[in-house]
């Protein structure tokens, strides 16, 4: 039996005073803080010159070194450092630039949302979809909700289930549609929708393409498009493939983005795996095959992720031909 390690004495005291210490500043920017000052000091990081923030923002130079030695002065800290050149952040100012730089973007999101029901949407739709989830089930799904939702504003966000399933728990989003994850906390929960599994994919002419029931170690010598780390299909990659394939080649790459594979697919001897669910994408230009690999990779089901006790009602009408077709094929548990 082992027991829990207790930080010294010192360590916990020190970690008291900074929590305490963050709760006094973020008082201080509740407070003393201006949307405006939160702007600024994102610009002028990326300007790296108080002239030219003043200038983006259309305020006076003198205007804008004010604002931000107000701001200084709340967190009591110096945020910028002055040089010949212009100015860069301080730690302390590179970590409050980035949360401001995040908080700015939620409200330029939230202002689409706002513009579009001013201008007739009758409301928004906040969804993440994973690219898997985009094409396979997102896309076909918008057709039949616009016939009879004309007015809704939606706003679709696409990266991996690991970045948007927090921004659903943190109430960013109203559904992911992403892979069956591992767990969700409580009140959330996760419709599967869609059955799917891995297959591999080549270049149109590429030397193996059309050959049937080719084992594996047939794909020795061929050069991997490797998927991104933290997702399923990299998981099968380094237990199935270079479990066979012990000097696997790979190109110094790792993408999820479809265009950029297809390219990729066209340099000599380059396979990748990709999921069965979005194989036709690839499959419309000519330019990229299916090669007749035995693999058995199931991939977890895709599906949506949203919060179980008041799931919005445009969620459901958006879901329900994909529900309806579950229910079709006769997919156990519908």
């Amino acid at each position: 039996m082992t027991s829990a390690i207790t930080p010294p004495p010192d360590i916990l005291a020190w970690n008291a005073d900074v929590s305490s210490m963050g709760k006094v500043l973020f008082a201080r920017m509740a407070t003393h803080g201006r949307l405006r000052q939160l702007h600024l000091l994102v610009v002028l990081e990326d300007c790296g010159s108080i002239v030219r923030a003043a200038a983006q923002l259309h305020m006076s130079q003198s205007a804008a070194t004010q604002a931000l030695a107000e701001f200084e002065r709340v967190v009591g800290m110096r945020l910028f450092d002055r040089h010949a050149r212009g100015i860069r952040p301080t730690p302390a100012g590179h970590a409050l630039t980035s949360a401001a730089r995040s908080a700015m973007a939620g409200l330029a999101e939230a202002a689409e949302s706002l513009a579009a029901i001013r201008q007739g949407a009758a409301t928004a739709l906040r969804l993440g979809a994973i690219p898997a989830a985009a094409y396979a089930l997102v896309s076909g799904l918008l057709g039949s909700f616009y016939a009879t939702h004309p007015n809704v504003h939606l706003e679709l966000q696409e990266d991996t289930g690991a970045r948007l399933l927090p921004l659903l728990t943190a109430g960013g989003l109203d559904a992911v549609f992403c892979r069956a994850p591992q767990s969700l906390p409580e009140g959330f929960v996760f419709e599967p929708l869609l059955d799917d599994d891995v297959v591999i994919v080549a270049a149109a002419n590429h030397v193996l393409a059309g050959r049937p029931h080719l084992p594996l170690g047939a794909l020795t010598g061929m050069r991997w498009i490797l998927p991104v780390m933290n997702i399923q299909l990299r998981e099968i990659f380094e237990t199935q493939v270079l479990g066979v394939l012990r000097d696997a080649q790979w190109f110094p790459v790792s993408t999820l983005s479809l265009p950029v594979l297809e390219g990729l697919l066209q340099q000599p001897h380059a396979v990748s795996l990709l999921p069965r669910s979005i194989l036709a994408g690839l499959q419309t230009s000519s330019r990229v095959c299916r090669l007749d690999v035995d693999l058995w990779a199931p991939l977890a089901p895709l599906g949506v992720a949203y919060l179980q006790a008041s799931p919005p009602m445009l969620l459901q009408a958006l879901l329900a031909p994909a529900r309806q077709a579950r229910v079709l094929v006769g997919v156990p548990g519908t």
